[in-house]
C-alpha cells in the first residue's frame, strides 16, 4: 500500500540506524513463494470478500444495525457480531491494502472526533485521560472508551475492565495516520486540522498528544500497569479479558512501532525537530525488551517472551511473535523465539489447524490459561484458537525453519477451506477451539485478512491484483 518502494523504504530504514519496524529481517529467499498459487489466489479472493462482508455505507442498514455516521466504516466482521466500529479491527485492516483512502481518512476523522483535551471521571475509580482513543465508536458516532459493553456514559469501564482504557489503541490511532501518509505520498493530511470533541487540531499534534497517553515505565519506556484490582489497564484488546500489571510486553511492542512510524512521519512533514525522543524511546524499549521480559528454555537456545511482569507473568505466544516480526528485539533474541515458535507448532502447544492460541497449552505452572481472566479454560482469549496472529507468527517462523512455516501455513489454508459456508465464504471465525467444537463470530475479518497482509507486506505471498 505504499506511494514508495517498499525495499527502499526498508533500506532506507537501516540505513539511518533504526531497525524494522515490520519484520526483523527480510528472508533470504523471499521470492520463494509459501504458499501455491492456486491458495495464494483463494486467500487473497477470501480476504477481499470477507473484508467487504463487513462494509457499512454511511446510512446503510444491516439487521437492526444502521450505520449513522457520515463515514464509510468497516465493522470487526460480516456477521454483525460487534455493531460498532473498532479502532484496533479497523486499523489491522489495512495490512490488506483493500481500504480505499477516502475511506481511511473518513476513519481518522471519526477517532479524532471523539478526543478530549481533558482528563473525564467517569465516575469514582474509572477515568479517560486527555486525548485516550476509544475502544470503539457505536455506529450512532458515540464512543465507548473500555471493552465489555456499547455504553457511551457512566456505566462503561471499571472493574473487570479497567480504571483506564485499553493502552493499545493509542498505537493503532498512529498507526491509521502513518497508513494514510503511505497511501497519500503526501504529508498534507497529516498536517491539516482535524475537528474533536474539544474543537480542530492539527492531525500531527493529535498523534504527539495521543502516543504519550499510555503509561510507561521513564527508564526503558515500556509501557505499564498498576494493580489489577484497582488500575487494570488493558494492554491489547485482543486481552481484554485477561489482567494484567507490571511492564506490559504488547503494548510496550505497538509503542516501538509507533515510536518509528511517527518519528518518520514528522520528519516527512518537516517536524524532524520533534523526532529525537521518539527515536530515543525505540531503542530503549528494544533494549529492554529482552532483558525485562525473557523467558528462555532450561537449556538456552529457545525462549519466549512473558507478557507481563507481575500478573501475567507467563509466556506470550502472540506477542513473542509480534516483537520478532516488528523488528523489536535482537537477532539473537529472535532467533531464540524463532526456535520455541516452531516447536510450539510442531508439537501442537501454541499451534492447531494453522490458528494460534494466545497462551500455551503445556504451561504447568499455569495449566488453566492466563493467570487472572473471566474467561473460561479454553474459550475466546483463554485458550481458543484464533487466525488473527498467523502472518506474525509464519513470518517470525520462516527464516528459522522454513518447512514448519510452509506446513503451517497450509494448515491454515485447510482451515479456511474446510469450513466454508454455502455462499463460497470462508467461516474465519474469530476463535475455535478443535477440542470442544465451540467457535465464535465467522466472517470475522482479522482472522483473513491481517495474515494476508503480512504476508503480502512480508514478500512471502503476492498481493491480489
Amino acid at each position: 500500500m505504499t506511494s514508495i518502494s517498499r525495499r527502499k523504504f526498508l533500506s532506507a530504514m537501516a540505513m539511518a540506524g533504526l531497525g524494522r519496524a515490520v519484520m526483523t529481517a527480510w528472508p533470504a529467499n523471499a521470492e520463494e513463494p509459501l504458499l501455491s498459487r492456486t491458495d495464494q489466489v483463494f486467500l487473497g479472493d477470501q480476504a477481499r470478500a470477507i473484508l467487504d462482508s463487513a462494509r457499512l455505507m454511511p446510512g446503510q442498514e444491516k439487521g437492526k444495525y444502521r450505520n449513522l455516521t457520515p463515514y464509510e466504516v468497516h465493522v470487526p466482521g460480516g456477521n454483525m457480531g460487534y455493531p460498532a466500529f473498532w479502532v484496533r479491527d479497523a486499523v489491522m485492516m489495512l495490512e490488506s491494502d483493500f481500504i480505499e483512502l477516502a475511506e481511511l481518512e473518513g476513519w481518522i476523522r471519526l477517532m479524532s472526533s471523539v478526543l478530549r483535551d481533558q482528563d473525564w471521571n467517569v465516575r469514582l475509580g474509572v477515568v479517560v485521560p486527555a486525548y485516550a482513543v476509544p475502544d470503539h465508536i457505536n455506529l450512532d458516532g458515540k464512543p465507548t472508551f473500555y471493552p465489555g459493553n456499547y455504553e457511551t456514559g457512566s456505566k462503561q469501564g471499571g472493574n473487570p475492565w479497567g480504571k483506564y482504557p485499553p493502552l493499545d489503541d493509542h498505537f493503532y490511532y498512529i498507526f491509521a495516520a502513518y497508513y494514510q501518509w503511505k497511501k497519500s505520498g503526501n504529508t498534507a493530511f497529516f498536517r491539516s486540522q482535524i475537528k474533536t470533541a474539544f474543537g480542530e487540531m492539527q492531525l500531527a499534534e493529535l498523534c504527539q498528544r495521543v502516543y504519550h497517553v499510555a503509561p510507561s515505565d521513564p527508564a526503558t519506556a515500556l509501557c505499564i500497569a498498576g494493580d489489577v484490582d484497582t488500575e487494570n489497564a488493558k494492554d491489547f484488546g485482543f486481552c481484554d479479558s485477561v489482567s494484567k500489571s507490571g511492564k506490559l510486553l504488547f503494548a510496550s511492542v505497538l509503542k516501538y512501532i509507533a515510536a518509528l512510524r511517527l518519528a518518520e512521519l514528522l520528519s516527512a512533514a518537516g517536524l524532524a525537530e520533534k523526532t529525537a525522543a521518539l527515536r530515543s524511546d525505540a531503542r530503549k524499549i528494544k533494549a529492554a525488551i529482552p532483558a525485562t521480559f525473557l523467558h528462555p528454555s532450561s537449556d538456552g537456545k529457545e525462549a519466549w517472551l512473558d507478557s507481563a511482569t507481575e500478573v501475567g507473568h507467563q509466556p506470550d505466544v502472540w506477542g513473542s511473535a509480534y516483537a520478532v516480526y516488528s523488528g523489536a528485539v535482537d537477532p539473537a533474541t529472535a532467533t531464540k523465539i524463532g526456535r520455541a515458535l516452531v516447536r510450539g507448532y510442531r508439537e501442537k502447544t501454541a499451534v492447531r489447524e494453522g490458528c494460534v492460541r494466545s497462551v500455551l497449552s503445556n504451561d504447568t505452572a499455569n495449566p488453566n490459561g492466563w493467570q487472572k481472566t473471566v474467561s473460561a479454560p479454553g474459550v475466546y482469549q483463554n485458550g481458543g484458537y484464533w487466525g488473527t496472529p498467523v502472518g506474525w507468527y509464519l513470518v517470525a517462523m520462516y527464516k528459522h525453519d522454513r518447512a514448519a512455516a510452509a506446513a503451517m501455513a497450509r494448515d491454515y489454508i485447510g482451515f479456511l477451506r474446510n469450513h466454508h459456508r454455502a455462499d463460497g465464504l470462508a467461516e474465519s471465525w474469530e476463535w475455535f477451539n478443535p477440542d470442544t467444537g465451540r467457535n465464535a463470530n465467522p466472517l470475522y475479518v482479522a482472522t483473513i485478512d491481517l495474515p494476508y497482509g503480512c504476508l503480502c507486506e512480508s514478500g512471502l505471498i503476492d498481493r491480489k491484483k
